[in-house]
C-alpha cells in the first residue's frame, strides 16, 4: 500500500495470501492504531516548477518545542523535524526564489530561533516512502488513555468488538469507567 494506496483490497489479498475481509480488519486496525495515517496523491514539486528547500534551524533548547510549533505555522512548510540539542529540520516548497527570502524573514521572526541554514533543492534523486517494511517490523501503540507510548506487553481489553490497548493496569481502570460512563449516557 505505501507504495500503491489505489490498491484494491482484492489485489492485496491475491499478493498477501489472505481473503479480502482478513486485508480489511487488518487495514481497519493499522487505521484505528494510527499505523497507517492517511491515504493521498503524492505530486512531484519539481514538475510543477516548484523548489524544495530544507532548513537546519537552531533554537534555543528549553523553546524547541514552541519553535516546531511555530515553524509548522509556516504555509509553505511541509514538514518538520526535532533533532536533539534543539536542532530542528525543516522541509519547505517554495514557487520562486523571492518565497525564500520571505520563508527566511518568517522564520528569522519565530522567538527563540538562534540560527538557520537553507538549501535549496536543485534536484530529487531519490524519494521512496519513509517506513521500511520489514519481516520484523513492530508498531509502537499509544494507550487509549493517557495517549503515551506503551512499552513491552500491552493491556489489550475488548469492548463493542473493538481492541483497545492500555499501558497499565491504572490507566485500563480509568478508561473501562470512562468508556462505561460514555455507553450509559449515549
Amino acid at each position: 500500500m505505501q507504495d500503491d494506496a489505489r490498491l484494491s483490497l482484492r489485489a492485496i489479498a491475491k499478493r498477501v495470501g489472505v481473503s479480502v475481509p482478513t486485508v480489511s480488519a487488518r487495514l481497519a486496525t493499522l487505521e484505528h492504531l494510527g499505523v497507517v495515517k492517511a491515504y493521498r496523491a503524492v505530486l512531484d514539486p519539481e514538475r510543477l516548477n516548484e523548489r524544495s528547500v530544507t532548513l537546519v534551524v537552531k533554537a534555543n533548547l528549553q523553546a524547541a518545542d514552541q519553535v516546531a510549533a511555530d515553524l509548522t505555522k509556516l504555509e509553505s512548510v511541509r514538514r518538520v523535524t526535532t533533532a536533539r540539542s534543539g536542532w530542528i529540520v525543516v522541509d519547505a516548497t517554495v514557487t520562486n526564489r523571492e518565497d525564500v527570502d520571505t520563508l527566511l524573514d518568517a522564520v528569522g521572526g519565530i522567538p527563540n530561533v538562534v540560527d538557520c541554514e537553507h538549501y535549496i533543492g536543485v534536484q530529487t534523486v531519490k524519494d521512496e516512502p519513509r517506513a521500511l517494511v520489514t519481516d520484523t517490523l513492530t508498531a509502537n501503540l499509544i494507550c487509549f488513555q493517557c495517549k503515551g507510548p506503551i512499552t513491552g506487553e500491552p493491556i489489550k481489553i475488548r469492548m463493542d468488538e473493538r481492541d483497545h490497548y492500555l499501558c497499565c493496569p491504572s490507566c485500563e481502570r480509568l478508561y473501562v469507567e470512562k468508556y462505561n460512563k460514555m455507553r450509559a449516557g449515549a
